[in-house]
C-alpha cells in the first residue's frame, strides 16, 4: 500500500465529508421567482413527513384494492418494505446485476401479477429495455410503483401507476416525502402535532454547522440525529410535511443543487480513474446523475475504516435485509461516495487521493 507521506497533505487533511445534512448555504436560497419542482407534474402530489409514510399510503391503498402480492429488488433497504411486513403481503424478490440494476428480461419472466415497487438505484434514468418491459407489465394488470428516491433531479418517471420517494436523502430539508398516484388523500390525523423528527433535524442540522464552522470536533448533533431517525422510523401513519420544510423547499436552488450534484460527480470519476481493485457502477452520463458515486469494491470494511480515519464518511447501501427471503448472494462489496452540494473540486479530489492511498493506486 502506498504511504499517505506520499501523497499531497491538502488532498489526505481536511473538512469532514458525509454523514448527515448540514443547514444548507445562503448561496443555495433563492427568494425572488418560482422555481420548477423537477419531480411534480400534472398528477396530485401528497407531500408527507418521510418516504416510508409515502409508502405506507401506498400500501394501504393497494391493499384496499385487494393486492397481496410484492415484487422488489432483490437488494434493498428494509425501509422500503416494511410497510408491507405485516399486512397480509407476499413479498418475491428479483435478481440484480452487478450494477445493481433489475434486469428487463428478468421483470418479464417473473412479474406476471400484483404489484412491482421498480427501484431505479443510484440515479439511474430506466433504459429504453426497461421501460418497454413496465410497459408490458401494466397492460398485464400489474400495478407498476416507482421509488423516485435517488433520482428526484430527473424529472417524473415516465411509466408508473404510482410515484413515492423521501426528499430528505438528497436534499438538506428537515423532512419530508411525496407520494402520486392515490385516489384520495391520506386522511391527515386531528390537531396533528408538530413533526418531532422534523424539530430534531433541524436542531442536529444547526448543531452540525455550528461545529464545522469553527473547526470543532465535538459529535453532539450525532445524538440528535439518531433521536431524529428514530422519531421518523416509528412515526409510519401519514402526516403532512412540516411548515419548516415546505418553506425550504420553496425557497432552494433546487437547480444549482442538482448542477454541483453533477459536476461532483464528474470531478471524482475522472480523479479515481481505473483499478483493478474498484470500479464505478453509475459514472455520470446523459441519463444518470448520481444521488451517490457507487464503487463496487474488494475491500468495502477496510476501505469504509480507512476513509473515517480522514474524516470521510461513506455509507453502505445496503445492509443485509431481514425482511426479505433471499434469492441470490446479498451483495456486499459496494460503498457509496457522497458528491453533494456540499462539496466542490477539491474535496472530490481528496477524497479520490485518499481511495488511492489505500488501494496503492500509482
Amino acid at each position: 500500500m502506498t504511504s499517505q507521506q506520499n501523497l499531497p497533505l491538502p488532498l489526505l487533511a481536511g473538512k469532514e465529508i458525509g454523514s448527515d445534512f448540514e443547514i444548507v448555504e445562503r448561496k443555495y436560497l433563492i427568494s425572488d421567482k418560482p422555481q420548477k419542482i423537477p419531480w411534480e407534474d400534472s398528477s396530485e402530489i401528497i407531500y408527507v413527513e418521510s418516504g416510508r409514510q409515502a409508502l405506507a399510503s401506498v400500501e394501504s391503498e393497494l391493499r384496499g384494492r385487494g393486492e397481496n402480492n410484492l415484487h422488489v429488488a432483490s437488494y434493498l433497504c428494509d425501509s422500503m418494505i416494511s410497510p408491507f411486513q405485516n399486512n397480509g403481503w407476499t413479498l418475491s424478490g428479483l435478481p440484480v446485476d452487478s450494477n445493481l440494476v433489475v434486469n428487463p428480461t428478468d421483470l418479464l419472466s417473473l412479474v406476471f401479477e400484483g404489484v412491482l415497487l421498480h427501484t431505479p438505484y443510484f440515479g439511474r434514468q430506466d433504459s429504453p429495455a426497461t421501460l418497454e418491459s413496465l410497459r408490458t407489465l401494466r397492460r398485464r394488470g400489474v400495478v407498476v410503483v416507482v421509488d423516485e428516491t435517488h433520482r428526484i433531479f430527473s424529472g417524473p418517471s415516465s411509466v408508473a401507476d404510482m410515484r413515492i420517494a423521501s426528499l430528505r436523502k438528497l436534499l438538506p430539508l428537515f423532512d419530508g416525502g411525496y407520494a402520486t398516484g392515490l385516489s384520495a388523500k391520506p386522511r391527515p390525523r386531528l390537531r396533528t402535532p408538530q413533526s418531532e423528527s422534523a424539530v430534531l433535524r433541524r436542531r442536529a442540522m444547526l448543531t452540525k454547522s455550528t461545529a464545522l464552522a469553527v473547526g470543532d470536533r465535538d459529535k453532539a448533533h450525532l445524538e440528535l440525529f439518531a433521536k431524529a431517525e428514530h422519531a421518523t422510523q416509528i412515526r409510519t401513519q401519514p402526516a403532512p410535511m412540516s411548515g419548516m420544510s415546505v418553506s425550504l423547499l420553496q425557497s432552494l436552488n433546487i437547480e444549482s443543487i442538482r448542477a454541483t450534484r453533477e459536476i461532483n460527480s464528474i470531478a471524482l470519476t475522472r480523479a479515481l480513474g481505473q483499478s483493478d481493485r474498484f470500479r464505478v457502477i453509475n459514472p455520470p452520463a446523459a441519463d444518470l446523475l448520481p444521488s451517490h458515486l457507487v464503487l463496487e469494491s474488494d475491500d468495502v470494511p477496510g476501505l469504509q475504516q480507512y476513509l473515517v480515519r480522514h474524516r470521510i464518511y461513506c455509507p453502505v447501501h445496503w445492509p443485509h435485509s431481514k425482511l426479505l427471503p433471499p434469492t441470490q448472494a446479498w451483495p456486499d462489496h459496494y460503498i457509496s461516495l457522497p458528491i453533494d452540494h456540499r462539496y466542490d473540486e477539491t474535496a472530490m479530489l481528496r477524497m479520490a487521493a485518499c481511495i488511492q492511498a489505500f488501494y496503492g493506486v500509482r
